[in-house]
């Protein structure tokens, strides 16, 4: 079962925003597929690090991984946020993740009783599962990932059985 490399990457500079997908696209590929862009309007808890005006879009890589290659993902992502960051605030969030058949996943440094470790800082979570082109949601499944816009384009990019 294949599992492509998925990333959420939300921001408010689109120059920044193509630069950070240059690196990932050198570092990992090309991409499958780009949703739009939409307004990050979901929760201001971004805000206070990030400003307002927040966009957001996902992307499909053609790579697949295994759930552990997220770890190093991750790591490798924190240090393209961390180069663009302001001070000590980003101005580009980049979730990496995997999207198979049957589930998305996003890495993460938050260990939660729903999330599974990878690795000794990095945890697993699982966002939504499908079952054909039906979703299921969680009670932890963020909001954006509710949207039916961004579902249907999750649906229409996922790998077949």
């Amino acid at each position: 079962m294949a599992n492509l490399l998925f990333m959420a990457v939300m921001y408010a500079d689109e120059k920044v925003f193509e630069k950070a997908k240059a690196e990932l696209v050198k570092k990992y590929g090309s991409i499958k597929a780009e949703s739009s862009v939409y307004d990050f309007k979901f929760t201001n808890y971004y805000e206070p690090e990030m400003g307002s005006g927040l966009k957001k879009l996902f992307l499909v890589f053609e790579k697949e991984i295994s759930k552990k290659d997220l770890a190093d993902i991750k790591f490798f992502i924190t240090e393209i946020e961390k180069r663009y960051s302001k001070g000590n605030n980003r101005v580009v969030n980049i979730d990496p993740g995997y999207l198979s058949s049957t589930e998305l996943q996003l890495a993460t440094f938050k260990e939660k009783s729903f999330k599974e470790k990878i690795h000794e800082k990095v945890w697993i979570h699982k966002v939504l599962e499908f079952d054909g082109n039906n979703v299921k949601q969680f009670f932890h499944t963020f909001a954006d990932y509710r949207d039916k816009k961004n579902q249907e384009f999750i649906i229409n990019n996922k790998p077949k059985q």
